[in-house]
């Protein structure tokens, strides 16, 4: 069994947030419940690993390189029952950055001036696309660039995973939480992504990780790879990602310093992925470890 750098990446991430939530165990009621679910998710990940010098299909060949990617979405929302270990939510904070940069809260004035079905529904939409993105990204590198396949998912991967490793540092539920109910209502009068989204809100969301925005600093990490590697689809993606931007303010996901603090740290993210892949240890200094 052979373990790869992504592998490592994952595992290594699952294990400091499994300890994260042992010490949440006095805030959240169901850690055992949480750290089953993680042994799982483990084991899984695991038969992945064990199975692929054995399994010759394509199609599993792409999972097995892809698999932290498809459980991302649970740790995001996972994030809720150890994010308060060192501050309580910093949406007051925000808050005041957003007031004092605009003048005004972006997050409840924006839908007031565009409200109107067909901007609600672009919006949603907007939002939306981070998952195709995601999908559309992991699919063409895999069957296109293959030789740069494995780098590529790694970086994302990182990026995702450094993104909920900051929402257990600096809590925030974001405008959609933690508004009052009558401020923080949402357009709807939207059609079909904004239903699909609601859906998607109801059962996934949680009043964590607002900050920064990881669907802004994710796309961006993205499309800065794909530059080089498929420009077609950074073309494509490129006013996609305008309108996930505006979108992540426009249906109270994220204050507007989330998106911004998310589209400014994503080149950072990416070049301590970029590092940590490339980063060769010496023998020397493997051979102490085996010590």
């Amino acid at each position: 069994m052979k373990l790869k750098r992504i592998d490592f990446l994952f595992l290594g991430f699952l294990l400091i947030t499994s300890i994260l939530l042992v010490c949440s165990w006095n805030q959240t009621e169901n850690v055992a419940e949480l750290l089953v679910i993680r042994g799982i998710i483990s084991a899984i990940s695991l038969g992945f690993i064990f199975l692929n010098p054995i399994v010759k299909s394509a199609l599993f060949t792409l999972f097995r390189n892809s698999y932290p990617v498809l459980f991302a979405g649970y740790f995001y929302t996972e994030t809720v029952h150890y994010n308060k270990l060192f501050f309580n939510n910093l949406d007051p904070l925000f808050i005041q950055l957003d007031e004092w940069i605009f003048g005004f809260q972006p997050s409840l004035e924006f839908v007031k001036y565009f409200s109107n079905s067909f901007v609600t529904e672009l919006m949603y939409f907007g939002y939306f696309s981070f998952y195709f993105i995601i999908l559309g990204f992991v699919l063409i590198m895999y069957f296109k660039r293959k030789k740069s396949f494995i780098e590529s998912i790694y970086k994302v991967t990182f990026s995702l995973l450094c993104f909920y490793f900051i929402f257990a540092l600096f809590p925030s539920a974001g405008p959609q939480f933690y508004f009052d109910i009558s401020e923080r209502a949402v357009p709807t009068n939207g059609f079909i992504f904004q239903k699909i989204m609601h859906i998607i809100q109801a059962n996934a969301e949680q009043p964590t990780g607002a900050f920064p925005s990881s669907h802004v600093g994710v796309t961006v990490v993205i499309l800065l790879i794909a530059r080089k590697t498929l420009p077609l689809f950074f073309k494509i993606c490129l006013p996609i990602t305008f309108l996930l931007i505006l979108s992540t303010v426009y249906i109270k996901a994220h204050y507007a310093v989330d998106t911004i603090a998310g589209f400014l740290i994503a080149p950072i993210i990416l070049y301590l992925a970029d590092f940590t892949y490339h980063y060769q240890f010496k023998k020397k200094n493997l051979y102490k470890l085996n010590l």
